[in-house]
């Protein structure tokens, strides 16, 4: 699946003296005559009005193979983060009730993960509406399945992975907030106490009738492959399969994220520190399966690159999921490029993704 640009005829009546253009404005040579959001003067539209107006158009050509990357359905997602909120906020007891909405948010994770060989979501997307507890929860848990199918997990291992990743951080719901939400470095002592929640976790649930594996997870997914992680300092196989999971899960999504102290790195950079921290920090065939089914940037999406160049992205490679190839649209300096250049970000190092939006993807 690729996407086709082109060149499409505007009319100068649909522009007003003193709106901003709706539409970035190009010649018939492809040349940015007026960027979007730019004061239409009396001198610009008399400008405008000699020449011939044209507006940059996608349209998607379906007939070159067929891509098996499939998109997370927001609504779903968005139904999701509500059962996980509702657990949440209320919980002095995890009740039979609790458990229900939780295994329904199990049941639609998997639902919509099953059947595809790669999946991707815009993970930050959600953040600004909703506290990133649930969010952070709902996108470990989505990473955490996409993970466990890769490797070969099904029926109640997986259930029990996808379950252990939706709960993983409820014991930060006994941490003071004014240490969770704390804008500068913590202290040791507010560190300890940080530390804790994985065992206030495990312990609010071992009478919920939840599997060994679950409980596992909630206590060890700080736990690293070196036995640098806490609470236990357990490393390599001492750790459940799963916990191991959930571990690279969560960093990626935490690395992404805006905390108190610091915006949160762009994908490409985080998914780099998950490979470098591979066979030290995290089981390195876990992120071996994480690079195979994890789409940063899929095939349609527009790119930005650090150069101000921006394309469009027409094959995700899969060992290389954080450098696409780009077919190049625009030079740093705006102008539209009628000819193919293509630019290979796993050969050009120099470059990379600065920002990415989704309109354009099937």
């Amino acid at each position: 699946m690729v996407l086709i640009t082109y060149l499409e005829p505007l009319s100068t009546a649909i522009f007003q003296v003193g709106e901003l253009s709706s539409l970035d404005l190009f010649d018939q040579q492809g040349i940015l005559l007026l960027s979007k959001g730019k004061p239409i003067t009396a001198n610009i539209l008399e400008l405008l009005r000699k020449r011939k107006l044209y507006t940059l158009k996608y349209k998607l050509n379906k007939s070159q193979g067929c891509n098996k990357t499939y998109k997370f359905d927001e609504s779903e997602y968005q139904d999701i983060v509500g059962n996980v909120r509702e657990v949440f906020e209320d919980m002095c007891l995890f009740s039979v009730d609790h458990l229900y909405k939780t295994l329904s948010a199990v049941d639609k994770i998997i639902h919509e993960l099953e059947g595809a060989d790669q999946v991707y979501i815009d993970l930050n997307k959600f953040r600004q509406f909703d506290d990133d507890t649930y969010i952070h929860s709902v996108n470990v848990a989505i990473l955490a399945t996409l993970i466990g199918m890769q490797i070969g997990f099904a029926g109640q291992t997986l259930r029990d992975l996808t379950l252990g990743a939706l709960l993983h951080d409820i014991g930060k719901g006994s941490i003071p907030p004014e240490i969770l939400n704390k804008p500068s470095e913590l202290t040791s002592k507010e560190l300890e106490i940080i530390k804790k929640h994985p065992l206030i976790g495990e312990e609010m649930l071992k009478e919920a009738d939840l599997s060994a594996e679950v409980l596992s997870i909630i206590r060890h997914h700080h736990e690293r492959w070196n036995g640098h992680g806490y609470p236990d300092g357990v490393s390599q196989q001492a750790i459940t399969l799963s916990a191991q999971v959930v571990a690279v899960s969560d960093v990626f999504d935490a690395l992404i994220s805006d905390r108190p102290y610091r915006k949160g790195l762009p994908p490409y950079y985080a998914l780099e520190l998950i490979i470098a921290g591979s066979g030290e920090e995290f089981n390195e065939n876990i992120v071996k399966s994480f690079l195979q089914c994890l789409v940063l940037y899929p095939e349609g999406s527009i790119v930005t690159l650090n150069t101000g160049e921006v394309g469009t992205v027409i094959k995700v490679q899969k060992n290389y999921p954080s450098r696409p190839i780009i077919k190049i649209l625009f030079d740093k300096y705006g102008n539209f490029l009628d000819s193919d250049r293509i630019c290979d970000l796993s050969k050009d190092l120099t470059k990379f993704i600065a920002s990415i939006d989704f309109k354009y993807v099937p």
